[in-house]
């Protein structure tokens, strides 16, 4: 028999326990932990939490219950969480708190994006901490609402050192919310520790025979021995396996609530369709029906509710009962109670719901007063909750025009919140011939943006006809769309060369949107460029690309990026108060890497990854660092670029945002690590089968034209970057991957494709003019040169190079330079080249280019030193990027708000980085990185 633990509902749980026991030592050691209790209905993830609150000596304790129910609140459930330690609203930094006090509707201000929300949190958490350990218990997290679940499971997975524990009881299957974090899967009973509960909840004596049938009947699940042996006179023969466990458990909660009294019943009722458990409410709403409290004490003697502070069901599955078991007229009349027993000026989307649920058939009243509360919820940053008031509403307005009207505002409210495939089921719903030509416009938007995200590339056609419907309207929005469509037309490409790329530059050509600022005007202007160099090519386009650049980065556009529009005017009025990093900032990050530009691609780049750092703008991160990194790298900023990586990757594993492919090819190929290469190509094609967007194949290429060459493995380099060809409609990626492929063309003896490669460089380099552009021209048509011309080439290609921010691409001139060198057996020359690309490809961490020109060197005869691993080597990529920041001058909370991290937790890796180092000061920290002899760890 098992011993008896803390109470009969722990029998059988020593494993569990012991896992929780250590969290909260944890949590009182200064560590912050976070864990899901996964479990099905019944198995005991209540009685865990409880004990955990128990253990809990020293610590504060809060906790939040989530409720099924179909009414989607806003942060209902982070609410609930903050409300005790809301006072410390004010110690956050001004964006954090702002965002914070606009979801809670303590403020009013923009919608907070969500994990700039989740950092705010994050930060409260850490410093309601600060006095005693926090621990933080929410219990049925499957069933909080939407918003308050992504913020909290993103600040679960900041965690580190703020004394914080989060723990989530959920019930299986786990949805992926919380896939990412640790978790402790509570098991069915053994035998001998369900006869050993079932023992301790009866109250006499028991047949064997019938024992033995209510242990199998209940499969190990606790609730279920409790529960079925209440009617252990009822049962007939055994069922085992006829019946699911969760049919068996909430026949066994009607069974009793079929004994009770109407009154009683009613009362249930309501209890059940109000799930915040507020008691005063439930008993104003049974007031209606001329009840007062004494109707509900049998529900609690019957243990079907607790009451404590809340009134709440013993169990969920004795909620379903209650709601299974009586009528639908029923369930409306305690709808209506409740409505009216809600203040409407204290919780007026409260009310509004209930009205809704008690009406049969259409009822303008009603249906406007959900609107505005769908209105309410998009202000504080619900999308969900907005989407669902909105669609609510549409069903139950009378007039056909205007129930499509508000069917299509609540397909937009769902897109904006990631359900891509509801927003087009709500657009079936609507009549198009009841909509004016701007709102069918906007409904193609969103048909557009939804097919996008469900069906790969299909919506480049859709959008291109929103935006042509779109510039009498709003000219903003159709530029911001034209983008859009050409963009995702470029993802597509295809090899075959898609018309729909055509098409869309055509559409460009000919559009004329009205009213456009400066920013949005500039940004039109950049899209006519890129349409004139699909149509006609570089030469032609060039003069309108520069111009329009020049434009993009003006103070004048600049200042014009602030714009914000009425959110009910739809999605185009999103797009235009989200543009600077939705459409404009990717498009001058475009132009630029189209001109070769790399002064004002690595500002624009850097901006926009700061941008959306600095603005918690996590949705728009990984397209942000899709354009840094490849800078970073070839400008040799290789760690920094690794830190990068590792530190948005470690963020955005805790969002549910689309990933764009692995940018760890990136790494790999500097570094010559072709496992790590090799995988990141794999998740390239995969994405590329998936959604069918080549551009990841281009830059593919780019990855494995690097790689190779880095190796001299020619061959392969030349194989894998012929799947460029430099036409227009490789936007961006030609620039890059052209250079590759004339080496390894050259190198591997296929000039002729070298030299058709090398041509199309050089109608870059002639329409861009660029120093970069017209150094990667020089030094690509270096290797096809005959000796006598070859050298003026190299040091043309040097010289211009050194003009510009890729230090890699300087390099690797110098490196080819002094192989040319080496060969005209110029040996004391060809060392100075060779020495120069060796270092800086040492010291910027570029692996195996290093190694190739170590190789050259020894040929040279001269002796090449490896150099030794030092203690900032040791550093890991997080601890790296925080002491560079911290040397830099930032705060802690700046270095938090950055790393999306919490200041304690930033103080605890730098506690680390000082004793790697063995220095005690910034000032130290700072010297110790610019030169690493100085740590003498």
């Amino acid at each position: 028999m098992v011993p008896r633990e803390h109470g009969p509902g722990l029998i059988g749980r020593r494993r569990e326990q012991e896992r929780l026991d250590r969290l909260i030592a944890s949590v009182r050691g200064g560590e912050s932990r976070a864990l899901v209790i996964r479990a099905e209905a019944g198995l005991g993830k209540t009685l865990l939490l409880d004990h955990l609150a128990a253990q809990a000596r020293g610590c504060r304790v809060l906790r939040v219950v989530g409720v099924e129910s179909e009414m989607e609140l806003a942060h209902a459930g982070l609410q609930q969480l903050c409300a005790p330690i809301v006072d410390g609203i004010d110690a956050l930094p001004e964006p954090q708190s702002l965002a914070l006090g606009v979801a809670l509707g303590l403020r009013t201000g923009p919608a907070p994006d969500r994990f700039l929300l989740g950092l705010a949190v994050l930060g409260l958490l850490s410093h309601a901490a600060e006095a005693q350990p926090l621990l933080c218990l929410v219990d049925d997290a499957q069933w909080l609402d939407q918003a308050s679940s992504q913020v909290l499971t993103f600040a679960a997975r900041r965690l580190v050192a703020e004394s914080v524990g989060l723990v989530f009881a959920v019930r299986e299957p786990v949805d992926e919310r919380f896939a990412a974090i640790e978790d402790l899967v509570v098991r069915p009973l053994d035998d001998d520790a369900a006869r050993t509960l079932l023992g301790s909840v009866l109250s006499g004596p028991i047949d064997p025979a019938v024992r033995d049938r209510i242990i199998a009947e209940a499969h190990g699940n606790p609730l279920a021995l409790v529960e079925l042996h209440r009617g252990v006179g009822e049962f007939g023969p055994p069922a085992i396996g006829r019946t699911g466990m969760g049919a068996k458990l909430e026949d066994a909660f009607r069974r009793r609530i079929e004994r009770l009294s109407p009154e009683t019943r009613r009362m249930l009722l309501i209890a059940a369709l109000e799930p915040v458990g507020d008691p005063a409410l439930v008993l104003a709403a049974g007031a209606e029906f001329d009840l007062d409290d004494s109707a509900i004490v049998p529900a609690i003697e019957a243990e079907l509710l607790e009451l404590g502070g809340r009134l709440r069901f013993r169990h969920p599955m004795a909620r379903s009962a209650v709601l299974a078991a009586e009528s639908a007229a029923d369930r409306r009349a305690a709808h209506r109670a409740i409505a009216e027993a809600t203040d409407p000026d204290r919780d007026p989307d409260r009310r509004a719901w209930h009205l809704a649920e008690s009406t049969i058939g259409f009822d303008e009243e009603i249906a406007a007063e959900l609107v505005h509360s769908a209105d309410r919820a998009r202000l504080r940053g619900g999308m969900v909750a907005a989407a669902r008031f909105h669609a609510r509403g549409a069903e139950l307005t009378p007039d056909r025009r205007l129930r499509s009207r508000r069917t299509l505002m609540a397909a937009e409210d769902t897109l904006r919140a990631g359900a891509a495939n509801e927003a087009l089921r709500l657009l079936d719903r609507i009549e198009p011939g009841l909509l004016d030509a701007h709102q069918r416009a906007r409904a193609e938007l969103v048909r557009g943006h939804a097919q996008f995200y469900t069906r790969g590339t299909d919506s480049v056609g859709i959008l291109l006809e929103a935006a042509r419907s779109l510039e009498s309207y709003d000219g903003h929005a159709a530029v911001a769309t034209y983008s859009d469509a050409l963009i995702r037309a470029l993802l597509a490409g295809s090899t075959d060369r898609d018309a729909g790329i055509e098409q869309v530059a055509a559409g460009i050509l000919a559009a004329d949107p009205s009213d456009l600022d400066a920013r949005s005007g500039a940004a039109f202007e950049a899209l006519r460029g890129l349409a004139i160099l699909i149509r006609d090519g570089y030469a032609a386009a060039a003069p309108t690309l520069r111009a329009a650049l020049a434009a993009l980065r003006s103070p004048a556009a600049v200042a014009g990026s602030g714009r914000r529009t009425d959110p009910r005017r739809g999605l185009g009025a999103d797009v235009s108060e989200g543009i600077r990093a939705m459409s404009w900032m990717p498009l001058t990050c475009l132009v630029a890497r189209v001109l070769l530009d790399d002064a004002v691609l690595e500002e624009c780049s850097r901006e926009f990854v700061d941008a959306c750092l600095a603005d918690g703008v996590l949705s728009r991160l990984a397209m942000a660092t899709a354009e840094y990194y490849p800078v970073l790298l070839m400008s040799g900023r290789i760690a920094e670029a690794e830190g990068l990586h590792e530190r948005v990757r470690d963020v955005m594993s805790a969002t549910d945002v689309p990933a764009h492919p692995d940018r760890g090819g990136w790494f790999a190929a500097y570094r010559g690590d072709d496992e790590a290469a090799r995988r990141s190509s794999e998740a390239v094609h995969a994405r590329v089968a998936a959604r069918r967007e080549r551009q990841w194949l281009l830059a593919d290429a780019v990855v494995a034209g690097v790689l190779h060459n880095s190796q001299a493995r020619y061959a392969e380099a030349l194989a894998a970057t012929t799947t460029v060809d430099g036409h227009p409609f490789d936007l961006g990626m030609a620039g890059w991957v052209l250079p590759e492929q004339v080496e390894a063309a050259v190198r591997s003896g296929d000039p002729e494709l070298g030299r058709a490669a090398a041509e199309r460089l050089d109608e870059i380099a002639a329409a861009s003019g660029t120093d970069l552009a017209v150094g990667l021209a020089a030094r690509s048509a270096a290797l096809l040169a005959d000796d006598a011309d070859a050298e003026a080439l190299y040091l043309a290609a040097i010289d211009a190079l050194a003009r510009t921010r890729i230090g890699t691409a300087q390099a690797r001139a110098h490196l080819l330079y002094g192989e040319w060198l080496r060969r005209q057996n110029r040996r004391v020359e060809a060392r100075e080249s060779l020495r120069l690309a060796h270092e800086r490809f040492v010291a910027d961490g570029a692996h195996a280019f290093a190694e190739r020109a170590a190789r050259e060197l020894s040929a040279t005869g001269e002796i090449v030193h490896r150099s030794a691993v030092g203690p900032v080597d040791e550093l890991t990529a997080q601890e790296r990027q925080i002491a560079r920041l911290a040397a830099g001058g930032a705060t802690n909370p700046e270095i938090g708000a950055q790393l999306f991290l919490s200041p304690r937790t930033v103080e605890w890796h730098l506690r680390k980085v000082f004793g790697k180092l063995a220095v005690t000061s910034r000032r130290q920290l700072a010297a110790a990185l610019r030169d690493p002899a100085a740590a003498t760890g």
